[in-house]
């Protein structure tokens, strides 16, 4: 049944109107009536309508500026001008206000008018649909990233304007990929469309809830008139979606962790506002989940502690957030690149690059460098492969490892799985080792060590000559070259102890034959010092700054 809305003064048009109806439509329609504009808003907010026929003449004189409010009141129903005069601008104008069809009066047949009818549902429906598949998220029926930006962006226009407050929400579901991975994604997709439901539950209908990807959500709330308000809400919020819930004959229980931000107290630019809720949100996680925090001054990434960076680190390891820069080595005696290092970067969302002195030290302490130390030979490995695929003479890259990875017991297990997925022969990956490292050695990190070796891995000292440099490395470990520390070349040659230093090693290492490379390197001064004393390779800015492996290829020499 077609609900149909005629807003016409004219009682003869009207009684003409129903009567194509009816021959067009038969019985399959039902037709209100209202004689003015006012009246007809006044009936739309109350009830719904499929059409919308507007006499363009009205008495009023209102017809043009009305028809943005029958949208806004009856977004479901197209509308359709009815005139009596045929004027293309009038036509254009009513178009471009938002009408969906412009029809002449006494020039329009009942099948004109009904297929009219029929053709603009379905036309607005198809809009609508295309607009749900372009905002809206096809599995929670929430809002989606996108929509969720523009409205982010017109929510804080509208608080500067009006001087309103608001808050963001960001909210993560705890141990939410456990539970898909054990019972599938068809489980786990109807677990997030139970808590989409949970959070509409919980929000006004001047607040949008959004399904931001995977198990993360964001809530906007707007109009809020205090804190303890929107603690309510986010109490609420955490308690409906912890009910236990029923999927495929599994009852499950999940919890979530919220961040919350305000505006303005917190900030009034929206970027800054998603990364003050997405840092309340770790916050929260790393309280140990089910619960919410507010954001506080002081709680960005760099000033988080180190539970919280661990739960962080875990999402960006999850999310792929972490890539590869590589920075060339270049032979002193022929001038050719041969080999780079692998050095990794963490593309924050918020923070932009992070470098690793930032987030390293931490990983270590906390064990996080495991699986991250695991993806960085991966993705080494892998672009290797892809360097010597592509023909390049020296496809070699060096990977540092920590004391962690080595002591993990398995490392040449994985290191002999990634060579053999990768199809990386052995020769093209060289471990480089912490100096400081290796004043703890033991029989076991020993072993590991050979096993490697035998492997055809090529093994390298770094840093060495940071203070712990010992002879003895060099007769225990069955090591390839030594990388002499970049404090040892940073006052080349006019430090004549670093000088006498530099010198010592080449001509130990050149004694061993150990490959020595330096590190460091930033002008010519240092090139020519290392060169005329005999070292065989440098690393720094002077040959190229760390790159991504698209840009730093353009330092190898194609075959």
């Amino acid at each position: 049944m077609i609900k149909l809305l005629l807003v016409e003064d004219d009682h003869k048009e009207a009684l003409r109107i129903n009567t194509m109806l009816k021959e067009g439509l038969q019985d399959q329609f039902t037709l209100e009536q209202r004689l003015t504009v006012s009246d007809a808003l006044d009936l739309v907010q109350q009830r719904c309508f499929q059409a919308i026929i507007l006499d363009l003449h009205l008495p009023e004189g209102q017809s043009f500026e009305s028809i943005p409010q029958f949208i806004q009141y009856c977004p479901g129903a197209p509308i359709l001008i009815l005139s009596g005069v045929e004027d293309e601008e009038q036509a254009i104008l009513a178009v471009k206000s938002g009408a969906q069809d412009y029809l002449i009066k006494g020039q329009t047949s009942s099948s004109t008018l009904c297929r009219a009818i029929r053709y603009a549902i379905e036309r607005h429906r198809a809009t609508q649909r295309i607009t749900e598949l372009a905002h809206y998220d096809h599995l929670t029926g929430l809002a989606n990233r996108g929509l969720f930006y523009e409205r982010l962006n017109c929510a804080v226009a509208r608080c500067n304007r009006n001087d309103m407050a608001m808050a963001l929400l960001f909210l993560d579901l705890d141990h939410f990929k456990a539970i898909n991975d054990r019972l599938g994604h068809e489980c786990g997709d109807s677990l997030l469309k139970t808590v989409a439901a949970r959070i509409k539950k919980c929000i006004r209908e001047i607040d949008t809830g959004v399904r931001l990807g995977g198990d993360e959500f964001a809530i906007l709330l707007e109009q809020i008139v205090s804190v303890e308000d929107i603690g309510a809400v986010a109490e609420r919020i955490l308690q409906l979606v912890a009910q236990p819930i029923i999927v495929q004959h599994h009852q499950l229980q999940i919890t979530a962790s919220l961040g919350v931000t305000i505006y303005p107290w917190d900030s009034a630019n929206p970027q800054d506002l998603l990364a003050h809720a997405d840092a309340a949100m770790y916050r929260a996680k790393a309280q140990g989940g089910n619960n919410y925090q507010f954001y506080t001054a002081g709680m960005k990434t760099a000033g988080l502690d180190g539970s919280t960076l661990e739960v962080e680190l875990q999402r960006a390891l999850a999310k792929k957030e972490f890539l590869l820069h590589y920075q060339p080595q270049l032979d002193l005696r022929t001038k050719q690149v041969i080999g780079m290092e692998a050095l990794l970067r963490w593309h924050h969302p918020y923070q932009g690059l992070i470098g690793p002195n930032n987030f390293i030290p931490q990983a270590e302490e906390n064990g996080m460098i495991l699986p991250i130390g695991e993806w960085v030979l991966r993705a080494a490995s892998k672009q290797a492969k892809y360097w010597e695929k592509q023909g390049f003479p020296t496809p070699h890259v060096a990977v540092n490892l920590s004391a962690r990875q080595i002591h993990q017991g398995n490392l040449p297990t994985l290191i002999q799985d990634i060579l053999q997925q990768t199809h990386l022969d052995p020769e093209n990956l060289k471990l480089e080792l912490t100096e400081t490292f290796l004043i703890h050695e033991t029989e076991a990190t020993l072993h590991t060590l050979r096993e490697l070796k035998a492997m055809g891995v090529h093994l390298y000292i770094d840093d060495f000559g940071a203070g712990y440099a010992s002879l003895r490395y060099l007769k225990l470990f069955p090591v390839d070259g030594i990388k002499l520390d970049i404090s040892l070349i940073q006052e080349l040659p006019h430090n004549t102890n670093d000088a006498a230093i530099v010198k010592a090693i080449i001509s130990l290492g050149r004694a061993l034959g150990l490959q020595v490379i330096a590190e460091g390197v930033e002008n010519q001064e240092q090139v020519d010092f290392l060169e005329e004393h005999d070292c065989d390779a440098i690393q720094g800015y002077w040959v190229a700054p760390p790159l991504p492996a698209n840009e730093s290829a353009q330092h190898m020499v194609q075959a």
